[in-house]
């Protein structure tokens, strides 16, 4: 065990440090404990006593109060350094003062020992004062002990918190890390995007500017076809004085063959009834023969045609009464003079 003493440790459930003073077993404690003195600031606030135990002085410390005993084990837990204690050992007790309370009561009976009465006396009030003492002192062993699991609870939950604290700030720590690659990733990714886009947008402008300039080369070459194919068809068509005229001309032209039109009609009518005024004379004047001064009649050749022939032939109306075309048998107009 004296390997271990004087050896600077963490405190469990604190921020801080002390220096192990003893190792071993305490008076009324199951288990090894370890004293240890406090340093810094811990030394004020954390200190429990002054290296002594129920009047047994077990280490000494420059502080007052400054002073802890906590089971080696849960000292070990947060110190995996510190070598292993074998439970059934013993370090032997060392404690700086050994005036126990027996020895004070021997000395005062050995004072007293003169006077019976008084040693009567003094040994009712011991006995009741013993007894007394021992109430207390069970009191206070049953106070300590709950104080003192209270206080391994305490400190194994504030070592539980620590060690959770720890492992959330590794964590964190991690991902801080990770998170900072990841921005770095992605500033470059943004950068290389930046650098990508700005050459996206110089070829598209140099795609637009060549789609551009051979766009209007084309649509140049469109419009001087277009413009010439309008020339050619506006000089073959004719100009409108040309239209007027042309015009005017069928007009006249429509006028005068209405005109002579009519006047053919005007004749054809008038023939019409010529004709029909003098078919009429001929078939209803009789025929007056001269005679002559020797009185001999004279006969005329028959005219025989070569082939029958109907007279009706190749005329749409025909009168079989007057034998005249231009109507029909039941429309004749000389029907009565046919008897």
């Amino acid at each position: 065990m004296s390997d271990v003493i004087g050896t600077k440790v963490a405190i469990p459930g604190a921020s801080g440090a002390g220096i192990i003073r003893y190792v071993g077993q305490i008076q009324g404690k199951i288990g090894t404990f370890a004293g240890v003195e406090l340093l810094g600031t811990l030394a004020t606030t954390r200190g429990k006593n002054s290296g002594s135990v129920d009047g047994i002085q077990y280490f000494q410390v420059e502080i007052p109060k400054s002073g802890l005993f906590l089971p080696y084990e849960r000292l070990k837990s947060v110190n995996p350094g510190l070598a292993n204690v074998n439970p059934s050992s013993k370090t032997p007790l060392t404690p700086v003062n050994n005036r126990t309370y027996q020895n004070v009561r021997n000395s005062m009976i050995n004072e007293n020992f003169a006077n019976p009465d008084l040693t009567l006396k003094y040994e009712s009030e011991i006995a009741e004062l013993q007894r007394a003492l021992r109430e207390k002192e069970k009191r206070l062993e049953n106070f300590n002990n709950q104080r003192e699991e209270w206080r391994a609870a305490m400190d194994e939950l504030v070592a539980v918190q620590q060690e959770g604290i720890q492992v959330y700030e590794d964590r964190i720590e991690e991902l801080e890390n990770e998170n900072k690659a990841q921005q770095e990733k992605l500033d470059n990714a943004n950068a290389s995007l930046a650098a990508a886009n700005s050459k996206i947008k110089e070829l598209e402008q140099s795609i637009d500017n060549l789609l551009s300039e051979k766009v209007n080369d084309v649509q140049i070459d469109d419009s001087r076809k277009e413009i010439e194919q309008l020339k050619r068809e506006l000089e073959s068509r004719p100009r409108l004085e040309d239209l007027e005229e042309l015009q005017n001309s069928l007009d006249e032209l429509e006028s005068i063959y209405q005109q002579q039109l009519n006047e053919k009609d005007a004749i054809i009518t008038k023939l019409q009834v010529e004709r029909d005024h003098l078919s009429h004379e001929l078939y209803s004047t009789p025929v007056v023969h001269q005679s002559t001064a020797d009185d001999s009649p004279q006969e005329l050749p028959i005219y025989k045609a070569a082939q029958p022939t109907d007279p009706s032939q190749g005329k749409n109306d025909w009168c079989g009464l007057c034998e005249r075309d231009g109507h029909s048998s039941i429309n004749c107009p000389y029907e009565n003079d046919i008897f």
